[in-house]
């Protein structure tokens, strides 16, 4: 896979998660290797030098890159680098764009991790306004405008997962203080917690069965599977899932009037169990004038998304005004 025009020079992409840290050398937009590493998440220390250890990994059979790139599931300072909150991996008040500059003697830019993967579809998908959603164990997303990142005033904005739909709806799974947000009603943990009460209120339910096989209370797995068999409760589940979806598309359709809303995250490769409902809603809400202009698809990118939008990121930045060339 490789990301379109990209520059001659050798960048070098790391996506950073709870489980894993892959990271990969791109010369001229073409990934030329990638390597994994599972995630140490005993210290901070211990995620730092697990990322400079697969950066170096990833360009141990190249010459120095011209710069790397960071995404990281956390809010970002973007001018500074510096993480101010991370919920699953332990590095707020990192300065973690110093830190690995200082460490691999290059210019590293660091970002959200959404915010990369939107970067990676926007080229990959051939487009400069872009809105993406990834569904997922939570909800994130980004924004492309321009052909740029948008970030808000410091960094932190475009968090799509959080935007409200439902004033009165389940309080959100994540760190956020509100309800009736996106990651409230369309991510896996809305799925396990929407499971778990039917399983409660019907013992004989499928979905109580297959949380039994497993020894567990329900998981989001269990909706994708019942669904997959035509279990009622499970479909009418993704049905909710999907609607609730369409009316946040439709705000963001409206709000940024981007040419392509991409859907990716874990929940993309089930999309077909609420996608068309999504799609149905979001068309039949949205200003009539900007639904018929927006596509509306399954991202493209995959799992090396994180990684190829953060070497674009890393090619794009570094060079600019308070950045080292």
């Amino acid at each position: 896979m490789s990301v379109p025009a990209g520059p001659e020079r050798l960048v070098v992409g790391i996506d950073v998660g709870g489980t894993k840290i892959v990271a990969g050398a791109l010369r001229g937009g073409e990934l030329l290797g990638a390597v994994e590493h599972p995630t140490d998440t005993s210290s901070e220390r211990a995620v730092i030098a697990g990322i400079e250890s697969a950066a170096r990994e990833a360009i141990a059979a190249h010459r120095p890159p011209l710069a790397v790139g960071v995404g990281v599931p956390s809010q970002i300072d973007f001018a500074t680098g510096r993480v101010l909150t991370s919920v699953n991996i332990p590095l707020a008040g990192e300065p973690l764009s110093e830190d690995l500059t200082r460490r691999l003697r290059v210019p590293v830019v660091v970002d959200n991790d959404a915010n990369c993967a939107a970067l990676a579809e926007a080229h990959l998908a051939g487009v400069d306004h872009l809105v993406m959603l990834t569904l997922g164990t939570g909800v994130g997303g980004g924004v492309v405008v321009d052909g740029r990142v948008f970030r808000g005033a410091s960094g932190l904005g475009a968090e799509l997962g959080h935007l409200v739909i439902e004033t009165e709806g389940p309080e959100c799974p994540g760190a956020c203080p509100n309800r009736g947000c996106l990651e409230a009603l369309c991510s896996g943990q809305a799925l396990a917690r929407d499971a778990a009460a039917i399983a409660v209120a019907g013992p004989e339910s499928r979905l109580a069965a297959l949380a039994r096989e497993r020894g567990g209370p329900p998981a989001g797995v269990d909706v994708v599977v019942a669904a997959g068999e035509g279990d009622a409760d499970a479909l009418r589940l993704f049905e909710r899932f999907g609607t609730s979806l369409g009316v946040g598309m439709s705000g963001l359709m409206n709000a940024f009037e981007p040419e392509l809303l991409a859907v990716g995250g874990g929940l993309s490769r089930v999309a077909d169990l609420y996608l068309p409902r999504a799609v149905e809603e979001a068309r039949g809400r949205a200003l009539p004038t900007i639904a018929e202009r927006v596509r509306i698809e399954v991202a493209r990118g995959g799992p090396e998304a994180g990684l190829l939008g953060a070497a674009r990121l890393a090619a794009s930045e570094v060079g600019r005004e308070g950045r080292a060339a």
